[in-house]
Order: structure tokens, then sequence, then C-alpha cells
């Protein structure tokens, strides 16, 4: 009968990590949302006029019947709409440089929590911007957000997994992202012939930070970073709290043993010599940032963030009777089945 309790308390305490680990990935959907959301913002007629810019049909005309003045002006914005798609990832690189350092001061939960209130602060600018500067600063701003949650989400949900799942929901950071960048196409449609659509698009992904933001609030540091400060008292309570879920008056063999393994892995790092930079790109590390970077980078370079920054541009000379953001959203939302059933395949 105790052991039948104990298998049961388990059950429900994955159940309840992964619920953890779903709700801490709201960042990586967060991400995927801002990518998604600015292809089809950029390119609609409301958010042109408001900042003066010509018209997508008139740009993508014929050009024989287009003056010099206009060619010249569309080749101007296309510079202009080019940093308001780059300045994201800009931001992006700055985020996920400084979030290891942050993240290690003050650990998991506080970081994620600080990307987020960046995040909504950069939403909130580009949805009230009424001029380029403010779509840039506030680009800059949720990119900086979202480099420090995408660095340290993943990092969270492996160390508040027990070993049997940490795999799979280390997993949902990348279907996360795929489902924002659905939900944005999906946004996109409903606010294209809406005056306020941009604003309404791109205000929009400040509900869901803030949703984050309030639930990271609720949820439990990481163990790990705990007993790295020296905190394994509260670090034993976290993981009765993770592991065991139900009435128990003793502390769990099962948390005993993971916090000492913990506290084992903590002490033989801090007995290892400080990694430094020259050691990352030491000739140990280049094959494994050749075979496991290269790929990765190479897609996102010239495939996946492309075509997801310019699909309307992409899809409306393909597309004869579809309007692309509805196209967009059937193909993404067959993408985001297709990893659903590859995750459960793999439990």
């Amino acid at each position: 009968m105790a052991a039948f309790e104990e298998v049961e308390r388990r059950r429900k305490s994955n159940t309840f990590v992964i619920f953890l680990a779903a709700f801490a990935t709201i960042g990586g959907f967060l991400f995927g949302y801002d990518i998604g959301v600015i292809g089809g913002v950029k390119d609609m007629d409301t958010f042109r006029l408001v900042f003066d810019m010509p018209l997508r049909s008139n740009c993508s005309g014929n050009s024989s019947l287009q003056t010099e003045k206009l060619k010249s002006d569309c080749k101007d914005i296309e510079i202009i709409l080019g940093w308001i798609v780059g300045s994201f990832s800009l931001g992006c690189l700055v985020g996920a440089l400084v979030a290891g350092v942050i993240s290690e001061k003050l650990g998991r939960k506080k970081t994620i929590i600080i990307g987020g209130l960046m995040f909504v602060v950069g939403g909130t600018v580009q949805s009230a911007s009424v001029g380029i500067w403010m779509i840039l600063l506030g680009r800059v701003i949720a990119g900086v957000g979202v480099g420090v949650m995408s660095m340290v989400v993943p990092v969270y949900n492996a160390e508040v997994s027990p070993k049997d799942i940490r795999g799979r929901l280390v997993s949902l950071q990348q279907l996360s992202i795929t489902a924002g960048i659905m939900v944005s196409f999906l946004v996109n449609v409903g606010c294209a012939h809406f005056e306020i659509g941009w604003r309404i698009a791109l205000g929009l992904q400040c509900v869901f930070a803030i949703t984050l933001i309030l639930g990271m609030i609720l949820l439990p540091e990481s163990p790990r970073w705990l007993v790295k400060r020296g905190l394994d008292d509260e670090a034993q309570h976290v993981l009765q709290r993770l592991r065991i879920r139900g009435k128990s008056d003793t502390v769990s063999l099962v948390v005993t043993e993971e916090l000492r393994d913990i506290q084992d892995t903590v002490a033989k790092e801090r007995n290892m010599k400080p990694a430094t930079w020259a050691e990352l790109l030491g000739p140990k590390m280049r094959k494994r940032y050749k075979n496991e970077h290269t790929p990765y980078n190479s897609a996102n370079l010239f495939a996946a963030l492309f075509v997801l920054s310019y699909s309307y541009l992409c899809f409306s000379f393909c597309c004869l009777s579809i309007h692309p953001f509805a196209y967009l959203s059937c193909m993404v939302l067959c993408l985001f089945v297709y990893m659903c059933v590859c995750m459960y395949v793999c439990m």
C-alpha cells in the first residue's frame, strides 16, 4: 500500500513538473510570436500609412508604371524595414550574452521575470509607436528580454525536471516557439484590416508576457541554483514539492538521493578551474561547434528567420486566391501538430 501511494505521488509530481515547465516555456512562445508577428505587421497598409511609407501593393506592382520617386522611396523603406526586423535579433544577441551572468547572480526564476518585464516594456513601446525610432527601440528592448528567456528557460526546465522526462520537457521550448509563430500568423489574419490592427498585434504579446511574470512569481526556484548558493534546506523543500505531491510528513528517499547528487555535482564543479571564453574557442570545442551549431545557424540565417520575417512578401507572389497569412497559419499549424506527434512518439 505504501509503495502504491509513493508511485501515485510521483505520478502527480510529474504532472506538476510538466505544467511548471510548460508555463515557463511561455518565454519561448514570446520568441516565436515576435518573430512571426513582425513579418505581417510591416506589410499591413495601416502600419505603413501611420509611418508615411509607400504601400506594399504600390512597391510590388509593375515597375514600368512606377515613378522614380516611388522606386527610391520603396528602396529606402525596405532598408528601414530590414533594420526593424533585424533589431530584434540584435537585442536577442545582447540578452543571450548577459543571461548566464544574471541567472548565476539572481537565480533562474528572477532572471526569467526580468526577461518578461523587459519584453513587456519592449512590446508596449512597439504598440504605442509614433515614429520609426520607437519601433526600433521597442524591438531591441523586447529582443533583449527574449534573449534572456531563451537562454534561461531551458536551463530552468532541465533543473526542475526529474531525469526520466528531462529531455522531453527541455524540448518544450522549441514546441512553444512554433506555437508562438502559429498564433502570430492567426493574429495577423484577424488584425490585418483594422485601423489599429498592427498595434493590437504588437501589444497582444504583452498579455502573454505578463501572464509569464505572474506565474513565475508563484513557481519555485531551481533546486540546483539553491544548492550552488548554499541554501540546501530550501533546495530540499523545493525538491519535496516537485517530486512528491500530496501529504507526506517525511522526506522522500527520492528527494534525498537527488539532493545528494546535486550536491556532489556542484562540489565537483567548484573544484574545477573556471571556464573561459578562450576554452570555448579552443581546438577541443571547434569540432563540436562545427557539427552542432553550423547547421542550426545556417538554417536560421538562410531559411527559417528569413521566411518568417518576410513571409507575407514571399507567399503573396505564390498564393493566388489564398490570403498569405491564412496559408502560413495552416502551414505552421501542420508543423506544430507534427512536433506534438514527434514528442508523443519519443515519450
